[in-house]
């Protein structure tokens, strides 16, 4: 049961992980500036287009890894819940043995 809940915590530790790749991810946003959204002409047009691929891809790549966080951590949960079956059936199981003098 202790590797159970071993692993159970580096898998919080992984959702945590993930969760803060995802805040981090949505800061790399850069200016439309950056890209020369401003500017005139196709060099502007161009910039805009870069700048709205870049802002969707980075938001969906934020939004994917804070989704599974998420499920990691429901994993974690799991993995805690089936470590505390294990130990119960192992309670259970020494309960009914005889005691051996």
């Amino acid at each position: 049961m202790d590797a159970l809940r071993e692993l159970a915590g580096r898998f919080d530790a992984a959702a945590e992980s993930l969760t803060a790749a995802s805040g981090r991810l949505m800061s790399l946003e850069p200016s439309p500036d950056t890209l020369a959204a401003g500017a005139p002409g196709r060099l502007g047009e161009l910039g805009r287009v870069l700048h709205g691929q870049w802002v969707g891809a980075i938001g969906a790549r934020a939004r994917e890894a804070a989704a599974t966080g998420a499920r990691i951590a429901d994993a974690a949960g799991t993995l805690r819940a089936v470590a505390a079956d294990y130990a119960g059936v192992d309670e259970a199981a020494r309960q009914r043995q005889p005691e051996v003098p």
